[in-house]
């Protein structure tokens, strides 16, 4: 913590979170994140089927949980200490695909599957946080099938 201090001149460029506050995300949180992800396969390659049949198949019964408590541990880790980007690069690039519009070409971005299930479990762990904080100022904090709702209307 001393080294990232001096190297940004007396303080940490990201915001202190109080590790109790994620002490209770756990596997099993990572678990059922990984079953409600869906998306295309990142630069790694690997999708969401699979992501989802690592963590939650009984096949991969004792490796799957394994590996759940390693991804809850990284998520906890990732919420609440100042983590060098250069170490996690692989986590959060993406695949970049030119959609053409005419005129001109939109990027399209597909990131890692394993970096949307730590961020969908961070956000299910804190949804109502989320939606306290934020919900007279965001149409559909904490409302379900909203985007449904909006084209009917």
């Amino acid at each position: 913590s001393s080294g990232i201090n001096a190297e940004y001149g007396g303080s940490c460029p990201v915001p202190c979170f109080e590790n109790v506050i994620f002490d209770s995300l756990d596997g099993a949180a990572i678990t059922k994140a990984a079953k409600s992800t869906r998306g295309g396969c990142g630069p790694s390659g690997m999708s969401d089927d699979l992501w989802s049949r690592m963590l939650c198949s009984r096949a991969f019964s004792k490796e799957g949980t394994e590996l759940s408590n390693t991804l809850a541990r990284l998520t906890r880790r990732l919420c609440t200490e100042f983590v060098d980007p250069s170490t996690i690069s692989s986590l959060v690039a993406c695949r970049l695909i030119g959609l053409n519009k005419n005129p001109g070409v939109r990027p399209i971005g597909i990131g890692e599957i394993l970096r949307c299930i730590i961020g969908r479990s961070v956000t299910q762990h804190l949804k109502q946080d989320l939606i306290s904080a934020a919900g007279p100022l965001q149409l559909a904090a904490g409302q379900e099938g909203v985007v449904n709702l909006l084209f009917m209307l």
